[in-house]
Formats: C-alpha cells, structure tokens, sequence
C-alpha cells in the first residue's frame, strides 16, 4: 500500500489527451481514465495503478477502523476444500444454485474459490479454541472472493471476483453475540463514513445462503443500485420486502394457496412444513425460519408431495397438511371467513370457511407474518403510508449466525463448570472493490471524478505548467521533496502538455485538491484549487497544510 509519488509520464496506461468523456457512464469514465481495465472474462476487471491505490487505501480505512476497535487481522486462503463446505451443508446448496467456482487437483482433491469465509473462519477458530476464556474472538481479513453469477452487470457491482473486507466473532453466549452485532454495525459505519460515503443508513435485510438470523444492511441510495428497497411514503421506514411487515392489498374473492418447504433444524434434520397464504402473495423463507427457528427454510422437493399429502404441487389445500407437517398460516388468510381453496384438479372449491365446510373439518389458524411485502402494500410500522419501491448500493451487511456454522463444524469451547458448549457465530462483509465504484458514482460532477481526502489515488494533484524548462524541473523537485516531508499522497502531471489540457485532466482524475506551478508564479508562490469547491487562492508552498490526506 505505496503512497510513492506517481507521475503522470511514467503511467500506465499512459495518459492520452482527451481520451476520457467527463459525461460517460461511471464504469466507462473508470476504464478511461485508467482506473480499471476489462478482460476478455465477463465480471472480472483489472485493478490498474491508479484503481489500485483508491482499492488499497479503501481497505486500509477498514483494516484500521476493525483494529482500532480491538479485531485482529487474519489472512484466509480463498482455494477452499470441498471437505470444508460439506462440513457445513453449503457445498450442495452453492452448487444446487451454480454459483460456486470448483477446481479439482491433480491428486484428486475437490476444492473451491469461496465466496465466502464462514467454513474457514471457523476451523480456523476451532483449531485453537478450548475454554471460555479464549473468548471473544474478533478477527478481520481483507481477501478477493469469487462467485459464478450467472449474468454478472454492472461493473465492478455484481461481478464474479471482488474484495470483501469481512470480520468474524465468536462468542460463549447469544447475548455476548448480539454485542458483537453491536461492534460489527459500529465498525462498518464508522469504515464507510471514513471512505468517504455519506446519507449510509441500516434496514433489515435478508441472509440469503449465508445466514438464516437476522441481518442488517448497509446502503446507500444510488441509481447503479442493485438491490430494490422498499421505503414507507409516510413514515419513511424502510428495509428489504423478505422481512418488512405490510398490510396486503384487500382482494375481493380470495384463493388461499399452500407452500410446502422442508425445514432444517440446528441438529441437522429436516422436516415439511406448509404455508397457507393469499394466492396473489409470495411467502418469505425468512420470515418462515424466524418463526420456525429453521437455519434453512427450502422449498420441498415437489416429487415427495404426493407420497406426503396425497396430492400433486398446485393442488396443496390446509386440510392435505393438517397433521402432516407444521402448519403456519399467513395474516393474509387466518381471519378470512370465506375463500376458495384448489378442488384437487384444475379447478377451485369455493365458499370454504375455517370454521368447516362439508367434508373439510374446522381448522383454527394463528396467524402469522409470513409474506413478502411489496410496493404499494401498506407499511406494518405507521398503519398510514403505502411502501414504494427504491433503487440502493449494499455497502456492508452485518449476519447474526448464531449457531449456524460452529455446530456441524464440531466447534467447541469448555465453560467455566467444565461442560463443552457451542460458541455464537457473526460476521460482517464491506465490499470494497463495490465501494470505488460507488465512491465514484455518487461523488462525480460534470467534469469528472471527485475523490475525497484519503481515498482516490492520491491527494495532492501537481500541474507542472513548462516542465521542459529548467528551472521549472528545480521547483517541482523542490516542491515534492517538501510535499512529502509533510506526508502529501502526490500525483504530478509533468507532461509537456498545454496548460488547458492538465487542467482539464485535474478535474477527470478528480483528486481533492490541486497545486499549479507556473513560470510566471515567484519562486515559492503556487496556486491551490479545491476540486469540490472550485475555489482558488495564491500561497506560498512553505504555508500549506503540515498534514494531507484526513478527514
């Protein structure tokens, strides 16, 4: 993580005269200016020098901000073993989704590129793990991660290898955990804000494949988003539709569909259980584990429904599953007092009540949250506004785990009475090479780049105007001799190029602040530029700031 000066003529790639369009798209405007380079394998970029120097200054402001809080930094290998995943279950289900990239060696030894580093952070704990006084444990890593997305878009957003800058706690207690959600929310906020990334706010979220407890994200609202929000139009709350509570649309002539999943359990075993729920309403698998306590929540394998209930998939009633399975019935259905349910074939039975119907007996239904909410539902939080939809940039996002991993890991620690016990697992997640992209998208103006102090590639950008002269090669050797002594990140254009051009160049590259040296300035005067401001004042080189590069 150099800060050495760089020069404009010894870059590469070399700085071409308007070769980069302050209008073009964010991604675009990058490559240009030779930040980061595509390659012929769709997703995965070249981090040239200049995008190399806003990534590792991005990650140093992590690694600092976890350390300073207490973690210790680890490095994780990123070639992972099958053995490793199949301990957690989740090498059958990254592979049911395609998105593990597997190699296999010469001896035979199945392996991949983790996506992630759960399985590895707990073995690695477990290795050195024995009593309750080796806890908490909170370590942090800055490692390339890689995922077969199936349509990788957007740049550095979504692509198939990136930078996650991820943290892992353990704990003897859920409470114990829980603070660590507190300390892991804490360091992310105080990384992001550090970076640079401003109007960063927290929703409730989903865990997808990585945790089944609840989540927080962290995000911002951007149009390069990938991720739809849901925002309250009256009371502003907001969050992902997987775990917000919202009143459905009421529906004249309701059907009540049921869906059937297999639960898996802290122990490992699975078992069916089924959802009646508004048929216009998509049940949330999250929702249904916060109920159930699952840690997986998949849907049932539709071949085994007619061998369970007696029926195909699409013809599902209550009453198939009533002593089969676990019943759970959304709050979309349970107070409804007629609906229509399948009729066994293609058809719908109608005028069916809970209270029992000719050949159905009475059910007695608890209602539960169990649907996504979506846009135009009424918010759950204010009973007043409806949820619109919103474009957002997840930043960071924060797991509870729980159990969820140290468990089938075989992951232990002995409590103070002797007995073995099972940690509670953390982590979090910055997504480092995401954020450059999002630092540039949202900081930009309409003459290029815009990187705040101790983020973009330096900070201090030197316009040597008649760098053929001399006496002007003297006062540029001066200059950053005394410009480093003061600890500036320096950039120095010292092409022989017109001064309209260097100056239009500055504005592209988009670093914080400026210095012009011209021949017609006195020996120690220059002229420094704000790039946010566009402000300009004259000064002496031996009056500047005595530090650069802080927020």
């Amino acid at each position: 993580m150099s800060d050495a000066p760089l020069y404009a003529s010894r870059l590469w790639p070399p700085v071409r005269r308007r070769a980069a369009d302050a209008t073009a798209a964010t991604m675009d405007l990058l490559e240009s200016l030779g930040y980061v380079g595509k390659t012929d394998a769709t997703g995965v970029f070249t981090l040239l020098p200049l995008g190399l120097r806003v990534h590792d200054r991005l990650s140093r402001i992590a690694r600092t901000t976890f350390e300073e809080r207490g973690a210790n930094t680890v490095a994780f290998p990123t070639l992972q073993s099958r053995t490793l995943w199949e301990q957690s279950g989740r090498w059958a289900t990254y592979q049911a989704e395609g998105a593990l990239l597997t190699a296999t060696s010469r001896s035979g030894e199945q392996m991949c590129l983790a996506p992630t580093s759960e399985e590895i952070a707990a073995a690695t704990v477990r290795e050195h793990l024995r009593s309750y006084r080796d806890l908490p444990v909170r370590l942090f890593l800055s490692t390339s991660k890689y995922r077969d997305e199936i349509a990788p878009r957007g740049g550095l957003m979504r692509g198939r290898e990136f930078t996650m800058a991820d943290a892992y706690t353990f704990d003897t207690t859920p409470k114990g955990m829980r603070a660590s959600v507190g300390f892991l929310n804490d360091a992310c906020r105080a990384a992001l804000l550090a970076m640079g990334l401003t109007g960063v706010f927290q929703a409730a979220a989903d865990g997808g494949s990585i945790s089944a407890g609840p989540t927080t994200e962290h995000l911002v609202l951007g149009d390069i988003g990938q991720s739809t929000l849901l925002v309250c139009d009256h009371c502003g709350h907001r969050g992902d539709g997987s775990v917000l509570r919202a009143r459905p649309i009421p529906q004249n002539d309701p059907v009540v569909n049921v869906i059937a999943f297999a639960l898996t359990s802290p122990d490992g075993s699975t078992t069916p259980a089924a959802v009646a729920i508004r048929s216009d309403l998509q049940v949330s698998p999250r929702k249904v584990a916060a109920i159930t306590g699952a840690t997986r929540v998949d849907l049932l394998d539709p071949t085994r429904l007619p061998g369970l209930f007696g029926t195909k998939a699409g013809t599902l009633t209550p009453w198939d599953c009533a002593g089969t399975a676990t019943l759970l019935f959304d709050t979309s259905v349970a107070h409804l007092d007629a609906f229509a349910i399948s009729d066994g074939t293609a058809g719908l039975r109608r005028n069916v009540a809970w209270s029992g119907t000719t050949g159905l007996e009475a059910l007695a239904p608890v209602a539960d949250d169990l649907h996504r909410a979506a846009q135009g539902m009424g918010c759950g939080h204010c009973e007043e506004g409806h949820y619109r939809e919103a474009r957002a940039i997840e930043v960071a996002h924060v797991f509870e785990l729980g159990t969820q991993y140290a468990a089938p890991m075989n992951l232990s620690f002995t409590d103070e009475h002797g007995a073995a016990r099972t940690p509670y697992m953390a982590c979090s997640g910055i997504g480092i090479t995401r954020c450059l992209q999002t630092l540039a998208d949202l900081q930009r103006d309409k003459d290029g780049l815009r990187w705040k102090p101790g983020t973009g590639p330096a900070d201090l950008h030197l316009i040597v105007l008649r760098p053929d002269l001399p006496a002007m090669r003297e006062r540029t050797d001066r200059a950053v001799r005394h410009l480093r002594d003061r600890g500036a990140a320096l950039f120095i254009d010292d092409r022989p190029e017109p001064a309209g051009e260097k100056f239009r160049y500055a504005n592209l590259l988009g670093l914080p602040q400026a210095l012009v040296l011209s021949p017609q300035q006195n020996n120690d005067e220059v002229e420094l530029v704000n790039r946010w401001t566009s402000r300009t004042h004259r000064t002496s080189i031996s009056q500047l700031p005595s530090t650069w590069g802080k927020r």
